[in-house]
């Protein structure tokens, strides 16, 4: 990826969720839970992989690409206004798998982490050398 196109990518980025937010209505899809991850855009800047996080079961997420690929014309016409570019790339979306993985790693950092809280708790409540010691009482 070039300087240009990493550029021209995170421009659209920016844009797309803006337009995401403001100028889109559907109900299928949630704006607080959706949000532009990443573009991934070729040399030619004629097309535009446009990848979306979007918060909730995975039909939620399936329904909220859908609808987004639906209104991909109504967004390429309102980011065409917003931005000037040469020729207006043909935007497709696709959920960012990258980033649910990320935030599942994270849910089970979480939880191991409150395993561990909790079996030290209970070591310490069942461990009467640390209750006898001189520091303690």
């Amino acid at each position: 990826m070039t300087r240009r196109t990493q550029r021209v990518g995170n421009l659209i980025r920016d844009t797309v969720g803006q337009v995401i937010l403001t100028g889109l209505a559907d109900p299928r899809i949630d704006r607080a839970r959706t949000s532009i991850t990443r573009v991934d855009i070729p040399e030619d800047l004629l097309a535009a992989t446009v990848y979306v996080s979007v918060l909730g079961t995975e039909i939620q997420q399936r329904l909220a690409v859908r609808a987004l690929n639906h209104a991909a014309g109504h967004v390429q016409e309102l980011m065409m206004r917003q931005i000037s570019l040469r020729h207006t790339p043909r935007l497709t979306f696709e959920l960012d798998e990258n980033f649910q993985r990320t935030l599942d790693t994270f849910e089970t950092i979480e939880r191991a982490m409150q395993e561990i809280k909790e079996k030290e708790r209970a070591q310490q409540a069942t461990d009467p050398i640390e209750q006898d010691s001189p520091a303690n009482g």
